[in-house]
Formats: structure tokens, sequence, C-alpha cells
């Protein structure tokens, strides 16, 4: 959890998650109210509120006005804008599904950047260099997305690309003594037509997926990742919730 979080925060982030996992909830069901659940914790309505906003932070949750607490989207990716945090939406996404997440990196080197646009998206000279390195993600034993990213070599001294198989931006964050930021992200529908994809996924040609790319900042707004990712859209439920102020 960013940020500084104190232990009754804690304690309200947990009975909340908990709640959601044991009951099963879907997006959009009603959890409670701040209220209640400071009567039933024993806290304040201020340590309710602010513990939420973590939870709002990372689309888990969403507030009704007079209705309290919902459960929201697991996944962010379709906020160009929202706030992030360096907890895996990935792992939360395959549990909430009945799995494990996993990652495995398939291949890591060190190459020139390959064209002016990323070079321009990271804050690069062409003659600079990225590490590449390429991951392909799990539910179980499901492949069910495709990582292909690129971050600047001058971010880092060194880097353990074994590491990525743990957290990618937990590593960042480590490795640059910075929190990420934001992520600015593109969505859109493809039919793949590229071997090294469907072989990784286990599709055929021209198997509709989704794509998306985005470019991750840190929180002095410099550029650390340029990522595309190729997800099976099955295992990614995207939700957007529209709520008109009244």
């Amino acid at each position: 959890m960013s940020g500084n979080v104190t232990i009754k925060q804690q304690q309200v982030i947990n009975y909340i998650t908990n709640l959601i996992e044991e009951k099963n909830l879907s997006m959009g069901e009603k959890i409670d109210t701040e209220v209640n659940i400071a009567k039933i914790l024993d806290v304040t309505r201020t340590t309710v509120r602010e513990a939420t906003r973590h939870l709002l932070d990372e689309g888990l949750v969403y507030r009704v006005r007079k209705s309290g607490l919902h459960v929201g989207s697991s996944e962010r990716n379709i906020n160009l804008t929202g706030k992030f945090n360096v907890i895996s939406h990935f792992d939360y996404q395959a549990k909430k599904q009945g799995y494990k997440g996993s990652r495995k990196v398939l291949s890591a080197s060190i190459v020139p950047v390959p064209n002016e646009q990323i070079a321009n998206s990271l804050g690069l000279k062409r003659t600079d260099f990225v590490y590449k390195i390429v991951r392909l993600m799990f539910f179980d034993d499901i492949p069910v997305s495709i990582e292909f990213t690129l971050i600047p070599t001058n971010l880092f001294n060194q880097f353990e690309f074994s590491q990525l198989e743990i957290s990618k931006f937990g590593y960042i964050e480590e490795m640059t003594g910075k929190k990420v930021k934001k992520r600015i992200q593109n969505i859109m529908a493809i039919n793949i037509d590229d071997e090294k994809v469907e072989t990784s996924l286990n599709v055929d040609k021209n198997k509709a997926l989704l794509k998306l790319e985005e470019i991750t900042y840190l929180e002095d707004d410099t550029p650390c990742e340029h990522n595309v990712s190729y997800i099976k859209a099955e295992y990614h439920p995207i939700q957007n919730i529209i709520e008109r102020r009244l």
C-alpha cells in the first residue's frame, strides 16, 4: 500500500478486502457504509475514510451517495489519468477469478532504442539503450498475456531480471528509490498475426486479442517504461463506471 498507512487504517483495508473475497462480491455490489464499518471495527469514521481512500485509488471500491461503498473494477487500465498503485491488479484479477497469478521472463537483453517514437516517449536519444524484456503472464498454468517491455538503462546501475517474475513496478521503485506516479494507457482490439504471440499464448492466427500500450512515469515525471501487452480478452474484463454528479 502506497503512502503512510496506520495500523487502524490497515485494519479497515484488510476488513474490506477480506469481505469482498469471503462473500465473493461482484463488481457493483454494495459492501457497506463507512459509518457501519467504523462501528464494527470500533474506529473513527475518519479512519475509515482515509483507509478507503487507498482502495478508491486502486479502483477496488467506489462510493455511491447515500448508499456507501461498492465493489469497483479490479483493473484501472481504462483510466488514462487515474492514480496508480504498485499493488498488482494482475494478481488481484487472477484471485478474483479463482486462479493464482504468475509471471515468467522469456527473454531479456540490452538493445538500442528501437525507433524515434519510443525514444521520444521515454525521453531518450536514438543512441541510448534500453532493457528489452518479454514476460509471459499466467493464471495458474494458462498463459493469458504477453508483455514486451522497454526500460531505459540509465535508470539502473544493474538489473536483476528474475525480480520481474515477482513485481515489475515494485522492483523499479526499489531500484530507483522513487514511486511510480502514473500510467498512460491505450487499449484496442486486434486480430493477432504474430507467430511469437500466437505460440506463447497458445492461440490461433487472427485470434481477437486486446492490445495495451502504455508509458509509465515516476513521481518526478521521468518515464520509466514503454510496454506493449497482448491479452486474452476473456481473462481481462473491463468495466467503466460512469456516475453523474447530482
